[in-house]
């Protein structure tokens, strides 16, 4: 959905986009995805989350990156080219999150992350603690809702005497249901610290019988975002499908996103779910 789900936030993933929009969950919802980026970096989240009673909800997630090996470089040659050694390079990377939502009025929900911080660079390991924090609005206008999510709020890692800070963010959403809340589209502003361009994400999903699903998005704006370097519309699409059956009175789902990164390639997205 073009990285658009801040003010729909309606399964586990909530615990990422906006802690806020678990409350909306029916019953319990588990997801596990495999992401295939550029070359050898691969990404994998896992996450469940469940309802506690009407007016709260509870969800825990990882997510795990890694960039792979490559050779170390130890210097240049007499012509200027890299001159690689015996050993490797590479950069591991994973979190811990623990989320909560709370029901406020009939109009807002609130939720909180917790997130632990683990990111080892060629064996040397830093730590970090950091939460985000979001708001999910049912407008009295029916089928409108509005998402507030601060992302990333934390000190930021130090690795020996360097520190990298944290990507902070400021995510604000608008999303609206219609055709009996099977279509849905959401805009998200993306406001980061670490770029001077704002991020916009547009996307929809439509649901089918609520068995296929198809999914469609475009993000625009941002220093890595292919729509500045000239590379043609097709650079910031994103494309998705999935199937959810029932299975011994629950659900298991299958979803597929396909995104075009532009000079960066594309990538392929994988992730089984599972409602109860």
């Amino acid at each position: 959905m073009g990285e658009a789900f801040g003010a729909v936030a309606d399964d586990a993933t909530a615990i990422y986009w906006n802690p806020a929009g678990l409350n909306q969950l029916g019953g319990t919802a588990l997801t596990a995805q495999y992401d295939i980026f550029i070359e050898t970096v691969r990404y994998e989240y896992l996450a469940i989350a469940t309802k506690l009673g009407n007016e709260a909800a509870l969800g825990i997630a990882t997510k795990i990156l890694s960039t792979g090996q490559d050779p170390a470089i130890t210097g240049l040659d007499g012509n200027g080219n890299p001159v690689t050694g015996s050993g490797t390079v590479g950069e591991n990377y994973y979190d811990v999150e623990l989320a909560g939502a709370y029901r406020l009025s009939y109009y807002f929900d609130i939720g909180l992350t917790a997130i632990y911080i683990n990111k080892n660079l060629s064996g040397n390991t830093a730590t970090d603690f950091a939460g985000d924090l979001g708001v999910l609005y049912h407008t009295p206008v029916p089928h409108l809702t509005a998402g507030l999510s601060l992302q990333n709020i934390g000190p930021g890692i130090k690795f020996v005497q360097t520190a990298d800070p944290l990507p902070f963010n400021v995510k604000v959403g608008l999303a609206y249901r219609m055709f009996d809340d099977d279509f849905v589209v959401d805009y998200d502003l993306n406001i980061p610290s670490d770029d001077p361009y704002l991020i916009n994400c547009l996307g929809g999903e439509y649901w089918y019988k609520n068995t296929l699903v198809g999914r469609f998005g475009y993000q625009f704006g941002g220093t890595i975002d292919q729509n500045q370097v000239g590379d043609g519309w097709a650079s910031g699409l994103y494309l998705g499908a999935g199937v959810k059956v029932a299975a011994f009175h629950d659900f298991i789902g299958f979803d597929y996103a396909w995104t075009n990164d532009g000079f960066l390639g594309a990538d392929n997205h994988f992730a089984l779910d599972f409602y109860f």
